[in-house]
């Protein structure tokens, strides 16, 4: 069971393909307290985006568990606190976990305030004039209180990855997903999305961000986590990761990257 800090606990993680040919996950152990701003680094193909889209099972693990507030996501059933068996439902999981991609996925028929008051409505039940005003809110707080009615088409990358972010505040999570939040912009519109991940990164919500950007690893991370071969290499703060590295793999990649 989950300590009251620790909101998820991965252990004995693996994702195998073809057959186990390709082990992009290889037993991977590690935990995610509330509040923690995980970074994961590492080099193309080290298994970051697998490890984090089986935090919330978009990748079905081959084996291991995913415990996301004391509850084994990987199994069909568990156990509530009452010693009833219980049915586990997902999709009310995926709710409590933000998630944005490299590629935004904005609806291209929608407005952005369409865009973000549409999960609220049909998932919460929240009402339509609520979701609106909650919109325009984060919209404000991210510099884009004047493109709500916009289409996808109209907006930069850059704008386009912050309407991403905030749609997925809409929801009220629990914890924020990012994988490669910055890999699909112009360098140009990169300052801007990060400049966002760092305003909520001192609110204390819990976020994991898969980055090549190693400035703003190093500047907002709490926590970083160095991936290789499908595997956690080493972990630290950023002084002990950026500064001291312990491993050869490590310092070769930094080596290489900075």
């Amino acid at each position: 069971m989950a300590t009251n800090a620790e909101l998820i606990k991965v252990s004995g993680l693996c994702k195998y393909y073809y057959n186990g040919e390709l082990k992009a996950l290889d037993g991977v152990d590690y935990s995610i307290n509330k509040g923690d701003v995980v970074v994961v680094i590492g080099p193309s193909g080290s298994g970051k985006s697998t490890f984090l889209r089986c935090l919330n099972l978009l990748e079905v693990p081959t084996s291991g568990e995913v415990v996301f507030k004391g509850v084994d996501i990987t199994k069909k059933y568990y156990t509530d606190k009452n010693g009833n068996k219980v049915k586990l439902n997902i999709d009310e999981h995926r709710r409590k976990m933000g998630m944005v991609f490299q590629h935004f996925n904005l609806f291209p028929h929608m407005t952005v305030l369409g865009n973000m008051t549409l999960a609220p409505i049909k998932v919460k039940k929240m009402n339509k004039a609520e979701a609106e005003k909650k919109a325009r809110k984060l919209l404000e707080r991210v510099g884009l209180a004047d493109r709500a009615d916009a289409y996808p088409i109209q907006l930069s990358g850059g704008q386009k990855q912050r309407v991403a972010i905030v749609r997925a505040l809409m929801m009220e999570p629990e914890v924020m997903l990012f994988d490669e939040p910055t890999s699909a912009l112009d360098p140009e519109m990169v300052g801007e999305v990060l400049e966002v991940i760092r305003e909520l990164a001192t609110t204390g919500m819990t976020m994991v961000i898969v980055t090549h950007e190693m400035g703003f690893a190093k500047e907002v991370g709490k926590q970083i986590v160095f991936m290789a071969d499908g595997k956690i290499v080493e972990t630290g703060t950023p002084q002990e990761i950026f500064d001291n590295p312990q491993s050869p793999r490590l310092q070769d990649f930094l080596r290489k990257v900075l």
